[in-house]
């Protein structure tokens, strides 16, 4: 008789203790934060003009890189929100040009300084659930240039498009490798329709909250 009634309390116990140790990993695992590190190619239009008249001839013959730090918000084992606090640097060559302007000297080229901080927001979905998963991401950028003497405007919206892989070395660590390519939305001055187009690689590593 007391071995029935400790199974009948077992049986009826045991589902809410699971219940509730599923809800606090759950809670505990939603949220992952990360580091990175991004080797960027800049693919932007040669011409990089603020009007009609005037702006640069570009060489992107400069380092480019964006580094910064990603939240991740996992709405499940495979979708997540991510979003972010980045610093973005894409310096270029350029040769000032005026095409309403008589010059006695040619310009000379010269390095064009271009920051930004930026916030992405993103959806991420992973396939497979493994130790190895690879990954799609689609989202965009909001960006505030530092230096508003070569950008005019001082909010662009750019869009991206990532795919990558991410290996799982414990239940709290990852390493991510993925590949994006950013294109702006909005222009860099309201005379101007240069917008940049970005290829980056980027390396990265997240821990679980």
């Amino acid at each position: 008789m007391k071995i029935k009634t400790l199974l009948v309390l077992f049986i009826l116990i045991y589902p809410n203790l699971h219940a509730q140790k599923e809800l606090k990993n759950n809670k505990k695992n939603t949220i992952r934060i990360g580091v990175f590190y991004s080797l960027d190619k800049n693919l932007s239009s040669e011409n990089f003009s603020f009007d009609i008249y005037t702006g640069y001839s570009a060489n992107y013959n400069k380092s480019n890189y964006r580094a910064g730090i990603n939240f991740e918000f996992e709405l499940d084992s495979n979708l997540s929100i991510n979003s972010g606090l980045n610093y973005s640097n894409k310096n270029f060559t350029g040769t000032f040009y005026c095409a309403v302007c008589n010059f006695i000297i040619a310009p000379l080229p010269q390095k064009i300084k271009l920051h930004f901080i930026e916030i992405p927001i993103s959806g991420r979905y992973y396939f497979l659930s493994s130790k190895v998963r690879f990954l799609i991401e689609a989202g965009f950028i909001n960006q505030f240039p530092t230096n508003s003497e070569v950008v005019k405007n001082k909010y662009i919206l750019s869009g991206k498009l990532g795919t990558g892989i991410e290996y799982n070395i414990n239940e709290s660590f990852a390493i991510q490798f993925t590949t994006e390519y950013t294109k702006g939305l909005s222009n860099i001055s309201e005379n101007s329709e240069f917008k940049s187009k970005i290829l980056g690689f980027r390396l990265g590593i997240v821990k679980r909250l």
